[in-house]
């Protein structure tokens, strides 16, 4: 019986482990874009002034595209026949043209000059060169939006393979950005040559999985129910784009308390390889959020924890390891190029931050059951109580306490995800319960 239980057990792993791989290689894939861009822009002139710069320009891209982040999830929850899907496509293409206008908007040098002169407070040649960066990435939203929303298609349907496939040519498409802005446009800053190698990679994503979502898009049939109307649509979605904007927000926020605290410049020229590393590592527990949206409902659910514990202890251990000295070095110095004034912040930052993948990993399960629970007020409410506590706590370590700008931004995120986690666990707990 025992060994009959286990045998169970293994092939319930088992299958959670073939649907999140993919999804996990997918955010593995993606999360390797930062220090490959980060190495990019160190190895060329004034690298700590082009990675300050690209950091500010990423954070802003980031801010714009956060609407559309979770078409993915809509996608993968909604798309339940064509009706339906033809509701949701319409819904996203309303979203994603004027995000990308808005990117362009943004990005015109005297709007970008007015806004810096009350965010960022940046040289203007640095401004200047942070405005023509986001006019490289005016693609950057609408393609995003399309690319999500028929990866959520494509997961609904079970082939996240093909999810993680069309990285590896997104991967491929920012190479190729990257060689044309080296070879036929010497001239440009390193700011402007990553920006590029993100707009062509994304856009080599998205055409590849609009080509792989066709067949399956075409076998979405009628069914005896209602198709979604546009108010259900807002009702589950508009949630959830809030909470995108509040969790991408987080970023412009902290770069600009970050730029008003002790050594700014440093600060956020070391922000990039510290946040891009943790996020190589927390990547793959972002993606168990799409494994507990389509996998609690199944036999596998009672698997779906003790399976996060291994993912969070080997993510953490894994960053552990990196961070020892001798390995944060290499890791820091010579693969993400950081300037040598910048490696000691980042190497410290290092261990300051090292309890998140394990935090990413719980809070992927939170999140996912609310979305599956169709309770999506509630990832809002937890964006919200991270958002609050994470500037609350910058401020204070910042301006109270006086700590080095990135120390007390990178201690103020372990510590406001922390309480969210405490906060909604118990909630988490109860929603479980009563649906199963």
């Amino acid at each position: 019986m025992k060994r009959e239980k286990s045998s169970l057990s293994g092939s319930y792993r088992f299958i959670i482990a073939r649907f999140w791989g993919p999804l996990a290689l997918n955010w593995l894939m993606m999360a390797l874009e930062g220090p490959l861009l980060v190495g990019l822009i160190g190895r060329m002139p004034m690298a700590t002034e082009n990675l300050a710069a690209f950091s500010v320009a990423f954070a802003i891209a980031m801010m714009i595209e956060a609407p559309i982040m979770m078409l993915l999830s809509a996608g993968a929850a909604l798309a339940r026949d064509r009706a339906s899907y033809e509701r949701l496509w319409h819904f996203a293409t309303a979203l994603n043209l004027p995000l990308s206008l808005l990117m362009g908007i943004v990005g015109l040098p005297e709007i970008f000059l007015q806004l810096n002169t009350f965010l960022w407070k940046l040289p203007e040649p640095m401004a200047l060169r942070v405005a023509r960066a986001l006019w490289i990435l005016i693609p950057w939203p609408a393609v995003i939006g399309y690319r999500r929303l028929w990866q959520g298609v494509l997961i609904r349907q079970g082939q996240s393979r093909l999810v993680a496939w069309g990285t590896v040519l997104r991967l491929v498409g920012m190479g190729i950005g990257a060689l044309v802005g080296s070879l036929f446009l010497s001239e440009w800053p390193g700011t402007w040559i990553a920006a590029l190698a993100l707009s062509f990679g994304v856009t080599t994503e998205m055409l590849i999985v609009r080509l792989w979502a066709s067949p399956y898009l075409g076998r979405l049939g009628q069914t005896s129910a209602p198709p979604l109307s546009y108010r259900e649509i807002g009702k589950f979605y508009f949630p959830l784009l809030l909470t995108s904007l509040l969790n991408v927000a987080l970023v412009p926020l902290l770069t600009t308390l970050m730029s008003q605290g002790r050594m700014p410049l440093l600060s956020l020229a070391a922000y990039p390889a510290v946040s891009n590393t943790v996020f190589l590592f927390s990547c793959i527990g972002v993606a168990y959020q799409e494994v507990v949206v389509v996998l609690l409902g199944t036999r596998v659910r009672s698997h779906l924890v003790s399976f996060a514990h291994l993912i969070a202890l080997g993510t953490t251990l894994s960053l552990g390891l990196l961070s020892f000295p001798g390995l944060r070095e290499v890791w820091l110095g010579r693969i993400f190029s950081v300037p040598g004034e910048v490696l000691h912040l980042a190497s410290v930052g290092l261990l300051l931050i090292l309890p998140m993948p394990a935090l990413v990993v719980y809070l992927a399960i939170l999140k996912g059951m609310f979305i599956w629970a169709h309770q999506t007020r509630l990832n809002l409410l937890a964006a919200i109580v991270e958002l609050g506590s994470v500037l609350a706590a910058t401020a204070i370590f910042l301006f109270t306490a006086e700590m080095i700008a990135l120390y007390g931004a990178l201690v103020a995120l372990v510590l406001a995800r922390l309480l969210t986690l405490l906060v909604f666990l118990p909630v988490g707990s109860r929603i479980f319960i009563r649906k199963t």
